[in-house]
């Protein structure tokens, strides 16, 4: 998720952090993107500046060998009753 738009002429405070350049995000912005302390960030050059977007923790999805998933949808079949018994515990 991104955020792009402005923010009532807000003027960002750039400071030196260590041997960086650092850059205060707006607690709007903040909350807009999920971003907390220690939050995964990727900067990419636009146009028009600089677009931040919060860089979320998500599962990749993982490709299931074709021989697995017939087996899976197979025992799945079979057991329906018990899956279902298994749901109401």
């Amino acid at each position: 998720m991104s955020v792009q738009c402005q923010y009532n002429n807000y003027m960002g405070k750039v400071f030196k952090n260590g041997n960086s350049l650092a850059v205060t995000v707006p607690k709007a912005y903040a909350h807009q993107l999920s971003i907390r302390d220690g939050s995964q960030i990727e900067w990419e050059k636009v146009s028009s500046g600089l677009l931040l977007t919060n860089q979320k923790k998500s599962k990749a999805a993982s490709r299931i060998d074709p021989e697995v998933a017939k087996l899976i949808k197979k025992l799945s079949r079979k057991y329906t009753q018990v899956w279902q018994d298994l749901s109401k515990l």
